[in-house]
């Protein structure tokens, strides 16, 4: 998820792409939230090109924390 204080402030797009990992990573991605990013992504295909950057950067974190499962 998103800490509480700022989430609002965040960009959609950022707001769900953080959704769709779980706080526990062994739980594995969260699919309803895929599902909405992906309506999300359709939805606003010029977003995509934010979406992907932000996706892979949150994926490249992850990886570097060993938050995976």
């Amino acid at each position: 998820g998103v800490c509480g204080c700022c989430g609002a402030l965040r960009p959609r797009y950022k707001r769900l792409v953080d959704n769709i990992f779980p706080e526990d990573p062994e739980d594995g991605l969260v699919k309803t939230n895929m599902e909405k990013l992906t309506f999300y992504a359709l939805s606003a295909p010029e977003k995509l090109d934010r979406i992907g950057a932000y996706l892979s950067e949150r994926l490249i974190r992850d990886v570097s924390r060993h938050r995976y499962g």
